[in-house]
């Protein structure tokens, strides 16, 4: 079998998560090995015959083995941030990339986008970096157009895009949140008061009109379950506050999906909420937090209508009739090109095969 060390962000994050899983799933004869900082963080992943999972603390270069395995991939989305904390981007990284191809050690880069970044210096690093991979498969134009003199830099559409949805039964009258937690935003944490209180003025309208409201935290690490302990603070004694469901995604992935694709109606604000909406054919309307999803709107024109986060007030209210519904054909045009992302491992696993 092959040997493909994987770098991931593995907080119980589900789109990272699941990145991985579409990743070892892909490849069956494959051993991927995989490191997390706590083996909490590895249940989705410890059924995989094909995994071996162990523990890496820090997250560094320097425990990683270069002679002990035939290519390396890092998947993951926002792991480009100048001054990111998992696998960043540094002289370290740089280095370990170098000897990888010194070694002729295939590394790949799967499914990501590049920044925020704030310094010439970065950037320069970026690309003295990207030329030394074998490949590196943005997920949005903005970043590919930066990079796009480079032989090694590709473009295809995020990998969720291509996710296999299984059968679809909506359940009827059901309003789906993502939520996120600005408190760990410096950006936008200024806004929390009223994100908040818009959050909760919505879930009161769409329990008057009788509708069940599910508030769905996509990573407890990142603030999710704290946010909507917050929101659940201010509907407490509202009336049919039993119409109010709480789905936390703890490596649960499987139940987490299937509760998360009965929604009839989503409001995305999570990235990877917005895809699983769209491939999951949800009616569905998006809350921008950053320049990374307005991106995405635009470059994929995913929507008619949004909202930036920075322009919520408490009082903003979203109709249903508001909502978005997937174009089918689009999707279907998306779904083919985000299989692109794995093209060039394709090749790579394909030529070791032979």
């Amino acid at each position: 079998m092959k040997k493909i060390f994987v770098m991931a962000y593995l907080r119980n994050n589900l789109g990272d998560d699941l990145f991985v899983l579409e990743l070892i799933n892909r490849y069956p004869n494959v051993k991927f090995y995989i490191d997390v900082v706590d083996m909490k963080f590895a249940e989705p992943f410890k059924n995989n015959s094909n995994v071996e999972l162990y523990i890496n603390e820090k997250e560094n270069f320097q425990k990683i083995d270069v002679d002990k395995y035939d290519g390396f991939v890092y998947i993951g989305g926002s792991i480009f941030m100048e001054g990111g904390k998992v696998y960043n981007l540094d002289e370290e990284c740089f280095e370990f990339v170098k000897k990888c191809k010194e070694k002729e050690k295939p590394f790949f880069y799967i499914s990501s986008n590049y920044g925020p970044y704030n310094t010439k210096d970065y950037l320069e690093l970026s690309k003295k970096n990207f030329e030394n991979v074998t490949d590196i498969c943005f997920r949005d134009k903005y970043s590919h157009e930066l990079f796009k003199d480079i032989d090694t830099v590709r473009y295809a559409p995020d990998l969720l895009f291509s996710f296999e949805t299984g059968k679809i039964l909506k359940e009827k009258d059901t309003v789906g949140i993502s939520v996120i937690d600005l408190e760990i935003r410096d950006d936008l944490k200024s806004k929390e008061e009223d994100y908040i209180g818009f959050l909760v003025n919505n879930i009161k309208k769409y329990l008057d009109i009788n509708k069940k409201v599910y508030l769905f935290s996509f990573c407890k690490e990142e603030g999710d379950e704290l946010a909507i302990e917050k929101i659940l603070e201010n509907l407490k004694e509202y009336k049919n506050y039993n119409n109010i469901y709480v789905v936390k995604y703890v490596g649960n992935t499987k139940e987490f999906l299937e509760q998360y694709k009965k929604m009839e109606y989503m409001i995305c604000q999570r990235f990877h909420s917005i895809i699983l909406s769209y491939v999951f054919r949800q009616k569905y309307y998006i809350i921008s937090y950053s320049k990374k999803i307005c991106n995405v709107i635009k470059e994929l024109n995913l929507c008619n209508e949004y909202i930036k986060l920075k322009d919520i007030s408490y009082n903003v209210l979203i109709n249903l009739e508001k909502f978005n519904s997937v174009n089918e054909k689009k999707l279907e045009y998306i779904k083919e090109d985000a299989k692109k992302q794995f093209e060039k491992l394709d090749e790579f696993l394909k030529e070791k095969e032979g």
